[in-house]
């Protein structure tokens, strides 16, 4: 009961505040400065920003070639070392046919060593990029890197998974 008592004169005051109709209370209207545009600067980067320096340019386009013609062989050989796994699928392990497959798939995965090597290469000059906008505080070559390396990246994980997927139809 006692609680009950003190209770009533806070909820009364309270109340009371939310139910006064004068005095010089602010307005709840928009203030003219509200419906100004607002100004931001934009992070896009600027077309001076979008290029790279001529050598890491030139680096970056040996690799993405190095890669595209890497790929290109391992595209066109795909086909046949498909038919040879495909062929020893159910032969018994170290048979002729097994080891030839083994073989085929192993140059395979040679044959694209560029690709994966040139991703290695696209990384480190990312990286060198970063840390010269970093230091300059500049942005937009890090994004022109970055578009080339998920290319790459594309084409070394598709690889991988091609010769994932033949290694386990020989087990």
């Amino acid at each position: 009961m006692k609680k009950l008592s003190v209770l009533v004169p806070i909820i009364t005051v309270s109340l009371s505040g939310c139910a006064m109709s004068e005095g010089d209370f602010p307005s709840l209207l928009k203030r003219p400065y509200e419906d100004e545009p607002v100004m931001v600067e934009s992070a896009a980067p600027t077309a001076a920003n979008l290029s790279l320096p001529a050598g890491l340019q030139s680096d970056l386009s040996a690799a993405v070639a190095s890669s595209a013609a890497a790929h290109d062989l391992f595209q066109a050989r795909l086909p046949a070392v498909t038919r040879r796994v495909d062929a020893a699928r159910n032969a018994a392990v170290s048979s002729e046919s097994w080891v030839a497959a083994q073989m085929e798939l192993a140059a395979l995965e040679i044959q694209r060593s560029p690709s994966v090597e040139a991703l290695a290469d696209i990384d480190a000059l990312y990286q060198a990029q970063l840390e010269r906008e970093t230091d300059e505080g500049q942005s937009g070559g890090t994004d022109i890197i970055a578009r080339q390396r998920d290319a790459v990246q594309a084409q070394v994980e598709r690889q991988q998974s091609d010769i994932d997927a033949m290694k386990n139809r020989l087990r």
